[in-house]
């Protein structure tokens, strides 16, 4: 099966545990053995007591981990976090401290410090190279997925798993959604703004689509940036995904 094929599926889950079994399936077909899944809401799901979700399928005792990241304390340090909650791109790594993102210094520099010392500890639990992939949604306080290698790879060989990845887990978390908080209001986009996503999302580039809809490039990137925002993402690649996931458009 083809890794957009898992897009396809993510995009029609009809459970949690399904969701789950996808992004096991995804990660397969990416070649990456493990993955871990963490959310914290900005309030409590109106049919729980916890503002904290999260699944993984770690085989030894970093899948406890995953358990302390509400904490406030973990909070405030862990990278993963931070990465999510500055905005940051998605990245990837080894164990060997070597990333292909790093921010410059003096902006979140700190982060990328904390970073390095996290996944040289996670190479200590056999989680040797990866990428990790910040979520961005409405309602959203951070959340992010990992998704990992049991042997070293240099991050610049990851980076093409990285773009269909941010795709799927804006896709994964627009179910997400759609599962645990059902009956949110649609954002309202404009009969432009939809028009301009749905030549995005088949692969469009700004230029190309200005000329398919006769107005200027910069006027395109307007429509996306206004979509971007009204939908509460990072990025077009996130915007077409949530568009496509709450049904805005149709491809």
């Amino acid at each position: 099966m083809h890794q957009w094929d898992h897009i396809d599926r993510v995009m029609g889950v009809g459970s949690i545990e399904q969701l789950q079994s996808i992004t096991s399936d995804y990660a397969r077909a990416l070649g990456f053995q493990h993955h871990g899944y963490a959310m914290k809401l900005l309030q409590p799901i109106s049919h729980a007591s916890s503002d904290y979700f999260f699944y993984q399928d770690f085989q030894n005792e970093w899948a406890a981990s995953y358990l302390s990241l509400s904490r406030p304390e973990v909070e405030q340090n862990d990278p993963r976090i931070l990465q999510a909650r500055a905005g940051l791109p998605a990245a990837a790594w080894n164990c060997n401290g070597r990333t292909s993102y790093s921010p410059p210094r003096g902006s979140h520099h700190h982060i990328a410090v904390r970073a390095r010392k996290l996944v040289q500890r996670a190479g200590e639990f056999g989680l040797r190279s990866g990428i990790t992939v910040p979520c961005f949604s409405p309602g959203l306080k951070w959340a992010f997925m990992t998704f990992t290698h049991d042997h070293v790879l240099d991050p610049r060989e990851m980076l093409p798993t990285i773009v269909s990845s941010v795709y799927f887990v804006s896709c994964l978390q627009a179910s997400i959604d759609r599962l645990m908080r059902p009956g949110a209001a649609l954002p309202s986009l404009s009969p432009r703004e939809l028009e301009v996503l749905r030549w995005c999302a088949v692969g469009k580039t700004s230029w190309e689509i200005s000329i398919i809809l006769c107005i200027s490039e910069r006027t395109v990137n307007f429509h996306i940036a206004r979509a971007t925002r009204k939908l509460q993402v990072r990025g077009r690649q996130a915007a077409c995904a949530r568009a496509v996931a709450l049904g805005l458009i149709i491809l």
